[in-house]
């Protein structure tokens, strides 16, 4: 794959990165529950590394990290803001939008001609992502709200 092809996909991942760092911030707001605002804080973070790392890929490949919100990360940000009323609503919101950020990232480990060094790096980040995806549905399969209402 040509190097602007892979700068301008991990261009696409780190903008997905800061848009779902948004969304994090409008959850954690949101929640009410201090086991939820530490997990979600938590994924936060990961998202947070994602961005500085695919930030030093596009640099070493020559190009500019495009560390900016676009179109979508405003209708995700607006989602979850209009979603996330608490501790149940938040963690529909955000199991939504890692459901998105799973689906782009298992894409873009379909790309063909990634260098071995950017391969590594997406799988860890994928790995992130199903892990955030796996404890959000674990906590509303648990309904945990419901503790803090008890």
């Amino acid at each position: 794959m040509e190097t602007a092809k892979v700068v301008d996909k991990l261009n696409d991942l780190i903008k997905l990165d800061v848009d779902a760092i948004h969304a994090y911030d409008q959850a954690i707001s949101s929640c009410g529950m201090d086991e939820l605002k530490r997990g979600l804080t938590e994924f936060r973070a990961d998202h947070d590394r994602h961005v500085r790392e695919l930030s030093d890929c596009v640099r070493a490949l020559g190009g500019q990290p495009d560390v900016r919100r676009d179109w979508k990360g405003f209708l995700i940000s607006g989602f979850t803001a209009i979603v996330s009323q608490g501790d149940h609503s938040s963690l529909v919101a955000m199991q939504t939008n890692e459901e998105v950020t799973n689906s782009y990232y298992r894409r873009s480990l379909e790309l063909e001609g990634l260098s071995p060094d950017i391969r590594s790096l997406l799988e860890k980040n994928f790995a992130d992502e199903q892990r955030h995806l796996s404890w959000i549905k674990n906590q509303l399969a648990a309904r945990v709200w419901e503790r803090k209402a008890a």
